[in-house]
């Protein structure tokens, strides 16, 4: 494994209530949707939508959307 890890990184599913409150947070930003679904996020940014069910894979796209670094783990 690259970088001498023992364990491949696990990512945990989003839970159903963590995805709610993390759309409810985007309420009201007309630019980056963001709807609870199916234990995910449905974002829609620029006319494009996507699906989430990891929330490590929303949050780097967040941050690379409002162009800010993201780090690589």
């Amino acid at each position: 494994m690259a970088g001498g890890a023992k364990y491949p990184r696990q990512e945990v599913l989003m839970e159903s209530i963590r995805a709610q409150r993390i759309a409810d947070r985007f309420a009201g930003n007309l630019n980056f949707m963001v709807k609870s679904c199916s234990g995910g996020l449905l974002v829609r940014y620029h006319q494009h939508t996507h699906y989430f069910v990891r929330e490590s894979c929303f949050w780097s796209y967040v941050y690379m959307a409002a162009g800010l670094p993201v780090e690589k783990l």
